[in-house]
């Protein structure tokens, strides 16, 4: 793998990881005796986040992938 594509790579991953640990301390920061409520009560949101930010990684590492874009329509 030549060293632009690795660091164009790497740098896509390091965007997945940086917008996951968002949604983590989001989650965390709600109070432990809210969680579970508010986890379900956002499940949707908190899937379609995950399910956009692994589509626009998919993207910038396979030519073909879907957009983002098209990922988020199809969450609505």
């Amino acid at each position: 793998m030549k060293p632009a594509r690795a660091e164009t790579r790497a740098h896509v991953i390091g965007e997945l990881l940086h917008e996951l640990s968002d949604l983590l301390v989001t989650c965390y920061a709600i109070p432990e005796a809210e969680q579970p409520l508010r986890w379900a009560d956002d499940a949707e949101k908190i899937t379609g986040r995950v399910a956009l930010a692994l589509a626009t990684a998919r993207a910038g590492l396979v030519p073909g992938a879907a957009s983002a874009a098209t990922i988020a329509d199809r969450l609505g």
